[in-house]
């Protein structure tokens, strides 16, 4: 039976009756003068099907988005997925095939500098790469507007970091990695402590449309795998990291090949939706991703700002839930935990540190902010006395955010309350490094 079609029934009732939800939902933002006309909030009931105030209306989704593309990337290339790297050395020449991994980051090439050394690399007259390696050294910290990562730049980064004659800020910066790095980590991916056992000379690196040395029995080949997806994920999540965002959605396809994958979805979600929507133009389509980040495109001088409903959010999030559970994963492995992910390592603290710290609320929520000039939102899933909740909250509106924020939680708390209070669910927070093993 297709899965979309055999969704378990959610036990969800989030408030005691219809009336009251909306009668709820209209008293919390009375609160804060926002007219719920402006607004939508819609959540799972006790059947699974999808209501709230304004659910089929056209919400923009900033940071929201980071949800969906989690959900393409589980269900295209699975939670198990590791990028791949290869190494291909050939007397002193070095080039590198890419798959795209987001994360060639500082902490990766500094790890990366180590597992050379160890295959007893110390000096390169030339390093290439192909199209698909992209060196971006804070790309574990990134939250700002749509980067894109040159040729040049990853060239330049290659050489700042390997070619350790060179090194200046980079050996206090190399120190403070290995003080901040668990030791455990630092003997299981065998990296080199001591500044005086880092050696490697480099004499250019540039880039390259062909692998030079592709069926070469001559080259020496050696692999990098990062860690699983769902780690990847997890962490751009919790720091609604956008260079990573954009990054798995450019890998999974783009724009286009997400139209694709998700039409038939929403067609079989909601047959009537075209009738049942509002503030949509004619003949546009009911979702619209142009971004993996939620950061606006632009198209010929126009901002284009990801779009969708609130109930196909809501049953994004629940189908995401089933995907996990079916490759038997948990939620929480790839979205933040509030009470628990309250920070992280890197630059960019957690987007939802501030939320929820009530004890009795910790490991209970799972969710994702989104935050633009003309949009604050909050959606995910809620863990319950009487089940799983589904929810999203979408403010339409420009300016101060903060009462926004404030009705968002209050309605959460409603929810939770309202379900007989919250389930703790099982979650121990793991220190994220972005690689999986020693290189061979």
């Amino acid at each position: 039976m297709n899965r979309l079609l055999a969704l378990a029934p959610l036990t969800c009732l989030l408030l005691s009756a219809n009336s009251q939800a909306k009668t709820d939902w209209e008293k919390i933002l009375d609160n804060y003068n926002m007219s719920p006309q402006y607004h939508s909030f819609c959540h799972t009931n006790e059947t699974g099907e999808v209501e709230g105030s304004n659910p089929h209306m056209k919400v923009r989704l900033a940071s929201i988005s980071k949800l969906i593309t989690t959900y393409w990337a589980m269900e295209k290339l699975t939670p198990e997925y590791q990028y791949e790297s290869q190494f291909f050395l050939k007397d002193k020449h070095l080039h590198i095939v890419g798959d795209k991994d987001p994360i060639y980051s500082k902490r990766k090439l500094f790890f990366l500098l180590s597992q050379l050394n160890n295959l007893g690399i110390t000096e390169l007259d030339k390093i290439t790469f192909d199209k698909n390696l992209r060196v971006y050294t804070n790309a574990e910290g990134y939250i700002g507007d749509t980067l894109v990562v040159t040729k040049s730049r990853t060239a330049a980064n290659l050489k700042d970091y390997f070619h350790t004659p060179d090194w200046n800020k980079l050996k206090l910066a190399y120190a403070n990695f290995i003080k901040e790095t668990p030791q455990e980590i630092i003997k299981a991916l065998e990296i080199r402590e001591s500044l005086e056992d880092l050696n490697l000379s480099v004499k250019e690196v540039s880039f390259s449309e062909k692998n030079p040395f592709e069926n070469d029995p001559a080259a020496k080949q050696s692999i990098h795998l990062s860690p699983k997806i769902v780690k990847y994920l997890k962490a751009m999540n919790i720091k609604s990291n956008n260079y990573i965002a954009d990054e798995v959605f450019d890998k999974l396809g783009g724009e286009k090949e997400f139209d694709k994958f998700i039409g038939e979805k929403v067609e079989n979600w909601y047959p009537n939706i075209d009738i049942d929507r509002t503030n949509f133009d004619k003949g546009s389509k009911s979702i619209k991703i142009f971004s993996g980040s939620g950061l606006p495109s632009y198209k010929n001088g126009q901002r284009n700002d990801n779009y969708a409903t609130c109930s196909i959010v809501v049953k994004i999030i629940e189908d995401l839930n089933q995907v996990m559970t079916e490759y038997q994963k948990s939620f929480q492995q790839v979205v933040a935990v509030a009470g628990s992910d309250i920070d992280s390592s890197g630059a960019t603290k957690s987007t939802i540190r501030k939320r929820f710290l009530s004890p009795k609320l910790k490991n209970v929520i799972m969710a994702k902010t989104g935050t633009l000039f003309h949009t604050s939102a909050l959606a995910g899933k809620l863990s319950t006395k009487s089940g799983d909740k589904y929810f999203g909250v979408f403010h339409q509106m420009r300016g101060w955010k903060g009462h926004a924020k404030a009705a968002q939680d209050e309605i959460v708390q409603k929810i939770i309350d309202n379900s007989g209070g919250g389930e703790k669910v099982d979650y121990n927070k793991e220190f994220f490094f972005p690689a999986y093993e020693v290189m061979r």
